[in-house]
């Protein structure tokens, strides 16, 4: 008998509490790699209505976005004269490039408060269909996540922050979307569509 099957037999709970650990952390580390191998990468584009801080200098409107027949609609309500204007965008995540940009729409800006809502046709996706779903046929679905920053020892000293993401996510497989600035930051971001084409 050698030694190091001497030394493996004598010190087994040792052995044990060493190596279990790293078996635990590998399996953590193995479940989490799995699904970005086997689950495929988002095949659909999304449209997303992303919102960001009060700005006084915008027009005084709030947008809402919504699909009709297959179309994007855009409805235009004015915002009283004590509210605050927080503007909103719909953006494009691209499938091929995991890009997001903004799709420009003409707002009006000549409401007055007691003007009735106007809906507008946005023509940028003309030939292509939309889907009012959360869910996209491939099973992609927005996810926003919450999450504070810097952990115990950060919380004790009045360090902590909070933070999120938004992210598409299919069985465990995370594809993160990063909106551009202002919107980013702690603003609601919702799925208005799928493009199916």
């Amino acid at each position: 008998m050698g030694r190091s099957d001497r030394f493996l037999r004598d010190n087994a709970f040792l052995v044990a509490a060493v190596s279990l650990p790293l078996v635990v952390v590998g399996f953590f580390l193995l479940s989490s790699a799995v699904p970005r191998w086997l689950v495929p990468a988002p095949a659909y584009d999304l449209l997303l209505r992303g919102t960001g801080p009060y700005d006084q200098s915008r027009p005084r409107v709030a947008v809402d976005f919504s699909v009709r027949d297959g179309r994007v609609e855009a409805t235009v309500r004015p915002i009283p004269a004590n509210g605050y204007p927080q503007p909103a965008a719909l953006f494009l995540f691209d499938h091929r490039t995991l890009n997001v940009r903004e799709i420009p729409v003409d707002l009006p800006s000549d409401l007055a408060e007691n003007d009735p809502p106007r809906t507008i046709v946005i023509d940028a996706f003309a030939g292509r269909q939309v889907v009012a779903q959360a869910k996209a046929p491939d099973g992609y679905e927005l996810e926003t996540r919450n999450y504070r920053g810097t952990g115990l020892v950060g919380d004790l000293f009045g360090m902590g922050r909070y933070d999120q993401t938004v992210a598409l996510v299919n069985k465990g497989r995370v594809v993160p979307i990063a909106l551009p600035l202002p919107y980013q930051d702690h603003f609601p971001v919702s799925t208005v569509g799928w493009l199916v084409d």
